[in-house]
């Protein structure tokens, strides 16, 4: 078979009865158990049935029916309150489902090229809950009503929420719909039409608690036991549920790491048209005709199936004629008798309309992926009006291993519609992959997670490690999956580890940051002093990216630096003589230069790229460098021959004082003077060493200081001018460029004026004057949401950083280890860095990150959606039972997780409290409350941050002319988004009066 020819499944999702997914579901099928719930006469009655119905000799009592109906995470997906409540539970649980799927395939942070086809059973929540409620439409209008309810809107709603750019198709063809959705998805990802295509139905029948009256020769079961090919199959069971799955072209999904749990080797969908005895009977003719043009087009004969999942209502008229159309298509390709094993699902879960076909099909997908014939159950004795002892099948009443035949395993899947669209797809199973082992102790990675809450982060840390204590992927497909596959949210989290067995505690120690409206990346690069051998000899060894920009930056230098440089910085083992060569200034500015160009050049090329640099002297000419002030040969001659320079240049005694700047300078005479500040260290600078230590003395004396006091050796001021000179030359020689990133200037503490530039005098003034750091990681921090990584070795500028007033503004990360940590560390370290800065909002490329390692996608928990119920009750129903449920505490009292809002019903018509507002803001902030459903609102509040659109806003301004008897424009309302300009907006219309024109409801 060629790969190019078929569909991959890669992602499941789905919600079934007795099931909250796919795992669960299995399990089910596996074990056999019915999952349908015989309701009682409590559960009844609180769903509105009235006794005397429920009392009836024919009523049946039960249904497939679908936990939880009631609750939606609206805050996840942008959805205000009252919007949430507005939406046909099936197309919340479909967009739910639809992240889902996309996560568990491993593709939850692309959107991109995805289509959707889906399809859903008629909005009964909007017939029996929404339209029963005719102060909603006076509210809000009827057309935002209907928007969250039509079932042309379930796919390009999923499109909208999630960013998916492919078709977007609703598909509607009643039982079948589902599998038809199947059908056409495969297809446009076969013709380019997408990357990736959910497909799938929901199906939410309500009241879901209650049950049906049993008419003879009707489809509805008489015991609510549903019997396919039995003897005393009479019907079927309603029942809710909804599925997704996620289909890739078979070959991409091989080539990018995929997890393929089968794939779809044909399909086909017809209609009967009119060769039936009526519109809602089925036809033997087509569906024996899309059977065979399934396999037509799967390339397989009917001999090579060995199960087939089948509609299986469990009618006398319906599995009369399945029976007849498949044993009439398979033969065609195959003599044999019993040999192919057939099964329904509907005597599990019930018949879920237009999400049966996909209940189907993902019990077939498991089926493949772990090779077990699934039972099919209630089929004690085979009706003997079926013949099937004369035909290719036998039904399957016991789990039991789906032997290979040295063939790969393939089965089919048909789904029958009303109406007579007829769907049928041949499925085969995974090719083999090669075993990855979940090796420990191995190399470092980067896990993240993130939520739209604090507790959502915590919740997404409990299901990965429940889920590693079962499953063991390796620890590099884990981390990429995260990295790649999930959407990157507001509160995040990221911890290094070098395997999963230490995973759960790193969570637990991992700070949950929240990630600010605006961010801003700095990098700084430290100068001399920081310097050691051996600092670049983790990186150089592990990090391909470092490598090649490090020894880029070698074959520029030349041969006699290159090599000294190459074998102080990459020595594992160094020794005090390479200690004390590297401290000489013309080996450790350029070595200081080369190690932070080239951890720089492996941060940008991984997405983090900098809205900012800062370098402590050696280290600006890094900064200046990135930022395209020069060119990397031009910086890299300018560091050697300025280090030679400083080499041969006269030196006097310096002073390293913890002091105030202003402190000291009152008490310098003219043979001393402040050489540079860094935060509270003030270095002072003299003609003679006797001179400073008399300096230090009454410093000390005067408690200025209580720190000891560091006298070494600097220039000597009287005596620079030669080399500020010889070093103007130099730097005249260099052609310089406008910054493309902006830096912050030594000389001035501030941000480089473009105009001025970088140039031969700012180099030599930059060679002469204080550092002005202090001042510079001030201007730094003042940044929105500063992300501050130190580039190079050690923590001297974090320290520093740590020391300013505005530090706790920032987020701080050292990208190298110091000395006495070593360079094994090196890998770590900078993944930390790397980790904390995607924490803290910064963009990272993990594509880019994992580039030449071999990393593939794996099935890893999904998102735990919050259980906030958004529903309106119908009338009759008791409150907080979704018109489903038992008189007893509701599901989200029951639930510690559950979060229940006021429901439309139940919400007090009094406005929510403006502090200090005037009555305009306080009316219009009654009218906010009543169209979001959502209290708290402040006069800063932002109509459309809290949700609102323009559906919302037409009826914000129905609501400001019926209380104001101001007409207010769409454009106003995008201009005057706030609640106090809103108001003042409308103060203004009228003339300055601060009060509404009338009494409203809202009063």
């Amino acid at each position: 078979m060629r790969l190019n020819d078929v569909v991959a499944v890669v992602g499941l999702a789905g919600r079934f009865p007795g099931a909250d997914s796919p795992v669960r579901f299995w399990e089910n099928i596996e074990a056999g158990r019915e999952s349908l719930t015989r309701l009682t006469p409590e559960q009844l009655a609180a769903a509105g049935v009235p006794p005397e119905e429920y009392g009836h000799e024919a009523y049946v009592p039960v249904r497939g029916v679908l936990d939880g109906v009631e609750y939606f995470d609206a805050e996840l997906f942008g959805y205000p309150p009252r919007e949430a409540e507005l939406i046909d539970p099936q197309q919340r649980l479909l967009l739910q489902c639809a992240r889902e799927a996309l996560e568990h395939a491993g593709h939850g942070g692309r959107g991109g090229r995805t289509g959707v086809f889906v399809g859903t059973s008629m909005s009964s929540y909007l017939l029996r809950h929404l339209l029963t409620r005719p102060e909603l439409e006076r509210e809000l209008g009827l057309l935002p009503i209907m928007v969250g309810n039509d079932k042309e809107h379930a796919a390009t709603r999923i499109a909208y929420r999630l960013g998916l750019t492919g078709p977007a198709l609703a598909v509607q063809t009643a039982c079948s719909t589902s599998l038809v959705a199947v059908h056409y998805a495969a297809q446009s990802v076969l013709r380019g039409e997408c990357d990736l295509a959910l497909a799938g139905g929901a199906s939410v029948s309500l009241p879901q608690h209650v049950g049906y009256r049993y008419q003879r020769h009707g489809v509805l079961s008489p015991d609510g036991r549903c019997r396919a090919f039995d003897r005393r199959a009479a019907g079927t069971v309603p029942g809710s549920g909804v599925g997704l799955v996620l289909l890739k072209r078979a070959v991409d999904a091989q080539r990018d790491g995929d997890v393929i749990h089968a794939l779809i080797c044909g399909s086909a969908v017809n209609n009967d048209g009119g060769d039936k005895v009526g519109y809602t009977a089925p036809s033997v003719a087509g569906q024996t005709a899309v059977i065979r043009e399934a396999l037509r087009t799967a390339g397989v004969t009917a001999g090579e199936i060995d199960y087939v999942e089948t509609h299986g209502t469990g009618t006398e008229l319906g599995d009369g004629i399945e029976i007849a159309a498949l044993t009439a298509a398979f033969r065609d390709g195959t003599e044999r008798l019993g040999g192919c094993a057939i099964g329904s699902l509907k005597p599990n879960i019930g018949h879920l309309d237009a999400a049966a076909g996909i209940a189907s099909f993902i019990k077939a997908v498991l089926a493949l992926r772990h090779r077990v014939l699934p039972p099919s159950i209630n089929c004690e004795e085979p009706n003997p009006d079926l013949r099937l002892d004369e035909s290719p099948f036998h039904v399957n009443r016991k789990a039991r291993p789906w032997p290979s035949t040295g063939s790969p395993r393939r089965c089919g899947v048909s789904s029958f519609g009303i109406g007579g669209t007829n769907a049928h797809v041949v499925l085969e199973e995974a090719p083999p992959t090669a075993l990855r082992a979940a090796a420990e102790g191995g190399s470092v990675e980067i896990v993240v997670q993130s939520a739209r809450t604090r507790a959502g982060v915590l919740a997404a840390g409990d299901d990965l490690v429940q889920h590693l204590r079962t499953e063991h992927p390796p620890l590099g497909d884990l981390a990429h999956t995260l990295q790649t596959g999930r959407a990157e949210l507001e509160w995040r989290r990221a911890v290094t580890v070098d395997g999963t067995a230490r995973l759960g505690e790193a969570l637990d120690g991992a700070a949950v940051r929240r990630v600010p409206r605006s961010s801003s990346l700095v990098l700084q690069f430290p100068g001399q002093g920081s310097q050691y051998p051996g600092m670049a000899a983790g990186l150089h060894r592990g990090i391909p990216e470092f490598r090649a920009a490090f020894d880029l930056c070698l074959d520029l230098l030349g041969p006699r630096p290159a090599a000294d440089l190459s074998r102080l910085l990459t020595c594992e083992r160094p020794t005090p003589d390479d200690e004390a060569e590297l401290t000489d200034t013309r080996l450790a500015q350029p070595a200081l230069f080369v190690t932070q160009y080239a951890l720089a050049q492996v941060l940008m090329g991984w997405g983090l790229r900098p809205k900012a640099m800062i370098g402590h002297s050696i280290g600006e000419y890094t900064a200046a460098c990135l930022a395209g002030a020069m060119s990397l040969d031009d910086a890299l001659r300018l560091v050697v021959e300025r280090g030679e320079i400083m080499a041969r240049a006269p030196r006097g005694a310096m002073l390293a004082v913890l002091a105030p700047e202003s402190a000291v300078r009152d008490r310098l005479d003219g043979t001393l003077s402040v050489a540079a500040v860094n935060a509270p260290s003030v270095t002072v600078v003299g003609g003679t060493a006797e001179e400073v230590a008399a300096l230090a003395r009454r410093l000390a004396a005067e408690g200025t200081t209580t720190r000891p006091l560091r006298v070494s050796h600097a220039f000597h001021t009287a005596r620079m001018a030669p080399v500020l000179e010889e070093f103007r030359l130099l730097a005249g020689s260099v052609a310089y460029s406008r910054l493309r990133i902006p830096v912050v200037s030594n000389v001035t503490g501030a941000f480089t004026n473009r105009r001025r530039g970088h140039s031969a005098d700012y180099w030599t003034e930059h060679l002469r004057e204080p550092v002005r750091y202090a001042d510079g990681l001030a201007a730094v921090l003042d940044l929105p949401g500063p992300i501050v990584l130190e580039v190079g070795p050690g923590r001297a500028l974090t320290g520093l950083a740590l020391q300013q007033p505005a530090a706790g503004r920032a987020v701080l990360a050292t990208t190298l280890p110091r000395p006495a940590e070593g360079p094994a560390d090196a890998r770590r370290m900078l993944f930390d860095a790397v980790g904390t800065a995607w924490s803290a909002g910064a963009p990272v490329d993990w594509d880019a990150l994992d580039a030449g390692t071999d990393r593939r996608r794996v099935p890893l928990p999904t998102y735990r959606f919050a259980r906030t119920r958004h529903w309106i009750d119908a009338p009759g129903a008791a409150a907080g039972t979704a018109g489903a449920g038992p008189a007893e505490p509701s599901a989200a009292s029951a639930d510690p997780s559950a979060v229940t809002p006021a429901d439309a019903a139940e919400r007090p018509a009094a406005p929510p409290a403006v502090s200090g507002a005037p009555e305009t803001e306080t009316v219009l902030a009654g009218i906010w409350s009543r169209l979001l459903g959502t209290r708290g609102i402040t006069p800063k509040s932002d109509f459309f941050q809290l949700g609102g659109h323009s559906l919302l806003a037409v009826s914000l301004l129905t609501g400001v002319q019926e209380a104001f008897g101001v007409e207010l424009s769409l454009n106003d309302t995008y201009r005057a988004r706030t609640l106090t300009a809103q108001a003042a907006l409308i103060t203004t219309r009228r003339g300055g009066v601060d009060a509404p024109r009338r009494s409203t409801d809202s009063e």
